[in-house]
């Protein structure tokens, strides 16, 4: 299983990749938007490797995460993250780089700073 130390390297790999982009310009914002949610992904999975926990899937991850008290109050951003990656990936919504901006990134942010401590 991956340490708490290769998740943190890979959320922090996915950020970078997203922020690579000019999200203006970009005809790949959808990835962009599933990197942003694959870079929550590997902060949460950081966090519950240090508990020598991990989630064979997204389902499981959605529970652990609002079952955890010291992290219930991050799903919501966690959880929206998701939804966007999903309608991006497989609905081929399209979205606006003001929705990255503006939603996605302090949501990511956020994530990212309470997880942090916790390491």
């Amino acid at each position: 299983m991956p340490s708490k130390d290769d998740h943190k390297a890979k959320a922090e790999h996915d950020k970078q990749f997203a922020d690579s982009l000019d999200l203006s310009t970009t005809p790949y914002l959808d990835w962009a938007i599933t990197a942003l949610f694959y870079a929550a992904l590997h902060y949460v999975e950081a966090y519950f490797a240090t508990m020598k926990r991990h989630s064979p899937d997204h389902r499981t991850r959605d529970s652990a995460i609002q079952r955890d008290s010291r992290i219930r109050n991050l799903y919501n951003d966690y959880n929206e993250l998701k939804n966007y990656s999903i309608n991006a990936r497989y609905y081929m919504v399209s979205f606006a780089a003001s929705d990255v901006t503006r939603n996605l990134l302090p949501r990511l942010e956020n994530i990212r700073s309470r997880i942090m401590p916790l390491l």
